[in-house]
């Protein structure tokens, strides 16, 4: 395994940056140092022959948040065969993640070499309290150190799939993009009262979908990815959805992650 990794990483209420982490620290053990470099983020440029890139991010929608399909479509052509890693975090299953993204990185000249999902607390549709959390990320600790041991091993795989699950993943882009997020994104509203215009949700939006509206207060565009970071994360409790009593967002975030620490 090479001796240095660019772990590049997006988290919308801290899971993907709590196993990031913990893949840091394993990987350590292996005398293999690991940079975490927060998304959206611009694609590596030379990189050493040593150093191999991890990709790591939430699942929505049975795939990747679309600007995260579309930072790696971004990713320069090489001729290296650089490794690449993949990590995502969900709360059940995803479909659409090991076989497009494998080979969309094959034919830009990269080597996908380990992709593993790992189960986090979910953030969406329901949440569990904190002892059944804290269980779930002891688990996650475990497969995390596995994943780490078989990837300095070389037993690690990314295992292939039909090329035709591209098609599949760019429908489902596109539904998630134009279709019911766009929608759920124009939902969000920050009470006047409550509202101390910080400005902390336009800092964390990761597509630039906020910005202050003319009384002052923050105001949401039709390209949300419903990473639910702004409405986490306000200090003031002041955002709220009304189209999202459907999805019924049970306001989780990952215990000990600060706003900050996401950008």
């Amino acid at each position: 395994m090479d001796k240095n990794i660019l772990l590049y990483f997006f988290s919308g209420t801290g899971n993907t940056i709590w196993v990031s982490r913990q893949f840091a620290e394993e990987m350590k053990k292996y005398g293999v140092e690991t940079k975490l470099i927060p998304l959206p983020a611009l694609p590596p440029e030379n990189i050493g022959d040593s150093t191999a890139i991890a990709i790591a991010f939430p699942v929505y929608a049975q795939s990747a948040p679309p600007f995260i399909s579309d930072w790696i479509g971004s990713l320069h052509e090489t001729k290296k065969g650089t490794p690449v890693v993949m990590i995502s975090t969900l709360a059940g299953f995803s479909g659409l993640v090991k076989g497009p993204f494998y080979h969309m990185l094959r034919k830009k000249g990269y080597n996908p070499i380990a992709v593993r999902e790992f189960i986090m607390p979910p953030n969406y549709f329901h949440k569990y309290g904190e002892s059944r959390n804290s269980q779930i990320r002891e688990l996650a600790k475990l497969a995390i150190a596995d994943f780490a041991k078989d990837i300095s091993e070389g037993k690690a795989k990314w295992p292939w799939r039909p090329s035709f699950l591209g098609i599949l993943q760019f429908i489902m882009k596109k539904i998630f993009r134009h279709g019911g997020c766009g929608w759920l994104g124009k939902g969000f509203t920050a009470d006047k009262a409550k509202c101390t215009k910080c400005g902390l949700c336009i800092k964390l939006c990761p597509v630039g979908n906020i910005s202050f509206a003319g009384n002052g207060c923050p105001s949401w565009a039709g390209k949300c990815e419903q990473c639910l970071r702004c409405i986490t994360y306000c200090p003031a409790d002041a955002i709220s959805n009304r189209r999202m009593r459907l999805v019924a967002y049970p306001g989780y975030k990952c215990q000990g992650i600060a706003p900050k620490e996401l950008l």
